[in-house]
């Protein structure tokens, strides 16, 4: 027979150590999601990105993708300041025709957007920033082939 103290033990521990097992394996896993994002696989299908805005971050703030490859990005706005994405375009500068910008233009706090955009056919390495933010709210994505 078990003294008290060996099934309080048991009845602590070997839950305790079922949830630290299980925390472990979710965090193996992770979902499929890495950076943020859910590709499906490597056959440069269509990706998406969930991400966070905050005063003034995005995160996450890189993403890697294949050129070509289609991306939506989800965002929800948990700072307390307005927040967007402005991504640069192929030619990585803003302001220009290819630049892409995030819907609504103005995310407010507690609010959601989205933002679709076709990486180039080349790799690069292109700019994103929030409109209202743009020195501390900056990110990139990485297109490989």
């Amino acid at each position: 027979m078990h003294s008290a103290a060996t099934r309080t033990a048991r009845a602590v521990i070997l839950p305790a150590a079922l949830i630290i097992n299980v925390c472990l394996l979710a965090l193996a896993c992770d979902g499929g999601k890495g950076d943020g994002g859910s590709n499906g696989g490597n056959d440069g299908g269509p990706v998406s990105f969930d991400v966070t805005m905050g005063d003034n971050f995005y995160e996450p703030n890189e993403f890697t993708v294949k050129a070509g490859q289609k991306l939506t990005f989800n965002f929800k706005n948990e700072g307390a300041a307005i927040h967007n994405m402005l991504v640069a375009g192929a030619d990585n500068k803003y302001n220009t025709e290819d630049d892409t910008l995030s819907e609504p233009r103005q995310i407010r706090s507690g609010g959601t957007g989205v933002l679709e955009w076709t990486a180039p056919e080349e790799a690069a390495v292109i700019k994103v920033r929030c409109e209202f933010h743009p020195t501390d709210s900056t990110g990139t994505i990485k297109v490989g082939k």
